[in-house]
This record gives C-alpha cells, sequence and structure tokens, in this order.
C-alpha cells in the first residue's frame, strides 16, 4: 500500500469518525422534515466544510436539503455532461441506541468482538474474510455503525476537497445532502431539482468497494392493519378474535421463498418488516421489491389476494391494506 494511499485511509476515517459522531438517526414517527435534530447539525458543519474548500452555491433549504456546485474547469469551449454525487444524512433506527461510538480496529481474522456481548460472527458473516489484516471500522456493539450512509458522506467530502485541489480540468459537478432517506425518502421529495441540473448522478450509499449499481427495484410499503375482538380470556370462549393470530396467519400464507434471505441479484420479494400490537389491533408491515415494474405490480395484488383470504378465514376481524409507493427503477 502506497504512502498517498494510506494518508487517504486515513483522512476517510478522520472525517467518518467526525461525522459518526453526530447522531442524526431518523424518526418514522415524526411529522416534520427533517424528523431530527441531529441531521440539521450534521447538514450546517457539511455547509460549513463545503464553504472552507471553496464550493460555490451552497444552499441549505427549509427542509434541511442540502446542494452545493463545483465549478467547470474545462477549456473555454469543451463541453461534457454535468455530473452529481448524492448522499443522506440521516441513519436507520435499529431499535439501539441513536448516540454512534466508532472506531478502527485491526481485523486479524475470526469472530469480531464489538462490545459487551455484541460479536461480529465469522460463520454468519463470511464477508469479513475479505477484509482480513485491514483497519476497519465498527461500534461499541450499541449502535449501528451509521456507515449507512455516513461513509458516502465521508467519501463525497473527502472527494471534493481534493477535487477543488485538483489541478486537472473537470466538469461541472453538483453535490446533493438529503435527510430523511431511511423513512421512506421523505427528504428527497422536498428538494428543489433546479439547484441540481445533472446529466448524470450518482448515489453514494452501500455495496462493495468498486460495486457499481446501475439499476434499483421498485419499491413500495404496504401496511396491514387487522382489528380484532377483545375479551378477557375467562369470556373469550367464541368471542375473542386474536389480532396477533390473524396476523401470524397473514405473514404464513406468503411464499418463503419470496422473501430477501432467499433471493439475490434482481429477484424480487416481500418483506416482513415489523409487526407490532396487542390483543385489539395488530399492524403488519411489509416492503415490496421488483426490478421489473410489472411483476411488482403483481406483488401488491398478490398481498391483496393473501388479505381477501385472511378475510374470509376471519370474517369478524376488520382487515385494511393500504400501499405506499417509495421509488421506482429508473
Amino acid at each position: 500500500m502506497t504512502t498517498a494511499s494510506i494518508e487517504l485511509q486515513d483522512a476517510l476515517a478522520t472525517r467518518f469518525l467526525r461525522y459518526s459522531a453526530i447522531s442524526s438517526q431518523s424518526d418514522a414517527s415524526a411529522t416534520v422534515v427533517p424528523s431530527s435534530p441531529g441531521q440539521w447539525e450534521f447538514a450546517r458543519l457539511l455547509a460549513v466544510e463545503l464553504e472552507d474548500a471553496g464550493v460555490e452555491n451552497i444552499h441549505l433549504s427549509d427542509t434541511c436539503v442540502l446542494t452545493a456546485r463545483i465549478p467547470s474547469t474545462l477549456p473555454d469551449g469543451t463541453k461534457a455532461p454535468t455530473i452529481g454525487f448524492c448522499t443522506h444524512l440521516d441513519t436507520a433506527d435499529s431499535g439501539l441506541s441513536p448516540d454512534v461510538h466508532a472506531r478502527i480496529i485491526e481485523h486479524t481474522g475470526g469472530d469480531i468482538h464489538l462490545g459487551g456481548d455484541q460479536w461480529i460472527r465469522r460463520e454468519e458473516h463470511p464477508e469479513i474474510d475479505a477484509y482480513v489484516g485491514q483497519r476497519i471500522l465498527v461500534t461499541d456493539g450499541t449502535s449501528v455503525l451509521g456507515a449507512d450512509d455516513k461513509a458516502g458522506v465521508a467519501s463525497v467530502m473527502e472527494a471534493v476537497v481534493t477535487l477543488m485541489a485538483d489541478p486537472r480540468p473537470h466538469p461541472e459537478v453538483y453535490l446533493s445532502f438529503v435527510p430523511d432517506e431511511e423513512i421512506g425518502l421523505r427528504g428527497v421529495r422536498t428538494m428543489d431539482l433546479e439547484r441540481f441540473p445533472v446529466d448524470w448522478a450518482y448515489t453514494l450509499d452501500c455495496c462493495e468497494l468498486g460495486e457499481v449499481v446501475e439499476a434499483t427495484f421498485n419499491a413500495a410499503y404496504a401496511t396491514v392493519v387487522i382489528e380484532g375482538v377483545a375479551a378477557h380470556p375467562m369470556s373469550a370462549f367464541g368471542v375473542l378474535v386474536n389480532p396477533i393470530l390473524v396476523a401470524h396467519d397473514l405473514i404464513g400464507r406468503f411464499d418463503p421463498a419470496q422473501t430477501p434471505e432467499c433471493t439475490k441479484d434482481r429477484e424480487g420479494y416481500i418483506w416482513v418488516d415489523a409487526i407490532h400490537g396487542d390483543q385489539s389491533a395488530t399492524t403488519v408491515d411489509l416492503n415490496i421489491r421488483d426490478h421489473d415494474r410489472a411483476r411488482f405490480e403483481e406483488r401488491k395484488d398478490g398481498i391483496r389476494h393473501v388479505v381477501e383470504q385472511v378475510r374470509a378465514a376471519h370474517p369478524r376481524a376488520r382487515i385494511d391494506v393500504t400501499f405506499e409507493d417509495v421509488y421506482a427503477n429508473l
């Protein structure tokens, strides 16, 4: 490894650690954008760093969408596509602490001890073998790492600093940092696209080093709300309709082979993302994904069909399903 590559790794790691220390977990229960104050803190920090780097047209909207422009340095008369880079400010709510305590370790092989009783087991995650002998970033086990998407933000910001100091010619480049991506792309829906007039754009959000994703799923949420009939267990015979059990009946009717853990590449799926409720009402949250638009719509119809089956099996329960499209395979 060259001295330059080590210096770049150090710079990226330092930047990531600075960003990860800001708690910017989004909150799906919030009714405003952004859904958490930490996203404002993060966006304002990035705006200052962009200004310090000499970037132009820095704008922070009233919904915390940060955009900026790096002017072209191409010779007069030279034309090239305008490029954009997209990242998001929030991290996912995993049910753990929103406060990230990231650190660098040397991965010597085998299981990785995060802290307490939290481990990354090699048997469960053989992909960590690719990083034996390297320094890697991990948490202390009390939170997610937040590399989705602070690794992307750190990479873009480090590239910005490098580009602004690089004398080689480059086309016009636009940047966008949006809030609340993790909770249904709420932030990007508020983005003023006139501030992002690009020919091509790249989102830094996931995947292996060197991997480029050229398409994505069509995505939607389905929410199934089941209202049962509550009764005291002493007098429940012939009266009680337990919505939790109805929800389990509904889930059991989906094809178990059409789930994220059983599909790969461009194969679509339905993911039971959450189930929550009590003896009165239970909600089942489903994620629908498929690259093919027709199959995507068929999956929605399949959910409607399952709901109809469960209604017939539990006629005294009230079962409603709603759908929300999130994004499309462009």
